[in-house]
This record gives C-alpha cells, structure tokens and sequence, in this order.
C-alpha cells in the first residue's frame, strides 16, 4: 500500500516467491481495483462559511465537518453490493495521504446519495457492523464506523424539502417549471452537453426532460426556456406515442421517406375501398393481406 518502492520490497518477493509456502502465489505492485480511485465529488468546507441557506440538501450541509467524500448512486445505475466498501476505502485512502489538511478523524466523513434504500445496500451495512440512526427527511447517520457516514435517501429528502430539482436525480419527475427551466438550460449548455453527451445516463436525463414538458413543446425546436434544439430529434421525441410524434406535422412530412406500399397502409379505409382488385394483386403479399383485412374484401 506504500507511495515509496525500496530495494528491500524487490528483495521480500524475491523471498517469499523463493522460501514461502507452495500453495500460494506470489505478486508484487498490484493494482488492487479495476477503476481509478476517484471519489464521486469532494466537499471541502471554507474557513469562512456562508450564512446563506442551502437551497438543496438542506439538512445535510449542517452535518459535515471539515473535508466529505460523496458517492452517488443514480436511478439508471443503482447502488451495488460492496459500493458501500468502497466509500469506506476512498475515506481511509484520503485520511492517510492528508495529514495535514486532516488532522483527526473527525475532520472527514462519508456521504451516500441514493435514489432510496435498497436491500443490498442494508445488507452491506450490517455485514459492516453499522448500525442506522434515522436523522428524519430521507436523512440518515451510520454509527459504528471509522468516520462519520451518512446516507441520503433522494426520493425522502426531495419530498420532505420539497425541491423540486433534486427529485429529478431520484426516481421522481420535474413538477415545477423552475425544475423545467433548469433542467433544459442545463442541456442547453454546450459545454454540460458534451460533457454527457456519450455518458452512461444521458438517455434517462433527456427522458425526463422529455417528460417535463407538453408533447406540443417538446416538438418546438425554437422555445428558448427549453434549449432543445440541440438534441437529436430522436431524443427529443423519446417516450412520446407516435400520434404525438406525427402531431402537427403537415401530411407530406408525416409520409417523408416511406416508401409507396407503406404510404398506401397510412391512407384511411375509404380510399382503401376505391382500389380495384387488379391494383390490388400488383401488391406484396403483405400488403395486400393488410389492406384485404381492413376492407373485407
């Protein structure tokens, strides 16, 4: 686990490869995760704090001590067995490479953010020897730990808080137009769009922007609140019906690009009926059984 290779680890596997126990295998420098260690987010107190009132998560604010590392764990990419260990090792790799900025244990703490408890999450708690304090509004402090830990239930806080916006990072749906705005100016920032553009997660983000608004605005490339234009016209029409889709369209673009037999299938059952049945038989078998079972004949 040391920053610092000496001659003497060169030497120590050279030994236990030599003279140790045969039924084991011997490594050395081994990356010990698949992933690089990077915290979700890290919350760093100023010296001098604001008196301002939080306008999300406001209870959580009030908890944290000096420096917090935060894992989140989304809707579309739910919390994972041992998740919860590998918070814990992030708080004890931070604890030994600060010593100075983190003086004692209680300069640094823990926070889960989850969509809600999950019976995995539970699991991997007790496993752990923690125990649950319920601190009210989706809020909750794990005590039995290292550090301090705490876990937030999105779902809970957002109801209990009423914040509309951080609903959207759980399970729920935009029910302001504050959270409308906000959340389609945030895809309307070039440089945010990009960003997650070719992320896991983009597609449930554009489905509930999609689902913020009328069909009748979703549509509308030239709304400035809802800075859509971007958007490929497949995500922005993401989760609508297809009558939605096609409403508005002028008939010649609702039939843009399909090709002849498929036009016939879109026209109404009257003029279906004015086909003869020598048209009829120049057909697709397909087609032609199709259009034979809307006209009885």
């Amino acid at each position: 686990m040391g920053s610092t290779r000496t001659a003497w680890h060169v030497l120590l596997v050279a030994l236990l490869s030599q003279r140790g126990s045969r039924g084991f295998e011997v490594r050395s420098e081994v990356p010990l995760s698949t992933e690089p260690l990077r915290a979700d987010y890290l919350l760093l107190r100023r010296s001098a704090g604001s008196s301002e009132p939080a306008g999300t998560l406001k209870r959580l604010w009030d908890l944290l001590p000096k420096d917090t590392i935060v894992e989140f764990k989304s809707s579309g990419r739910p919390y994972r067995r041992r998740n919860f260990d590998r918070l814990c090792s992030y708080l004890h790799l931070y604890f030994t490479d600060e010593p100075e900025r983190i003086e004692q244990r209680s300069d640094l703490c823990g926070v889960l953010l989850v969509p809600s408890r999950t019976r995995s999450l539970d699991t991997d708690v007790a496993d752990l020897g923690l125990g649950w304090s319920d601190l009210g509004g989706g809020y909750w402090q794990l005590r039995g730990g290292a550090f301090a830990l705490f876990v937030v239930e999105i779902d809970a806080a957002a109801e209990a808080e009423g914040d509309d916006l951080l609903r959207l990072f759980g399970h729920g749906e935009a029910r302001t137009g504050e959270a409308r705005r906000w959340l389609s100016q945030q895809l309307g920032a070039e440089e945010i769009a990009m960003e997650m553009h070719d992320l896991e997660g983009f597609d449930e983000v554009v489905r509930k922007l999609v689902a913020a608004f009328p069909p009748e605005r979703v549509l509308s490339a030239y709304a400035p609140e809802q800075r859509m234009a971007g958007l490929p016209p497949e995500q922005r029409m993401a989760g609508l019906p297809p009558e939605q889709r096609m409403a508005g369209l002028p008939p010649e673009q609702r039939m843009a690009g399909l090709p002849p037999e498929q036009v016939l299938l879109a026209l109404p059952d009257e003029v279906l009926q004015a086909l003869s049945d020598s048209y009829l038989d120049t057909l697709s078998k397909e087609t032609r059984a199709a259009i034979r079972a809307r006209i009885g004949r």
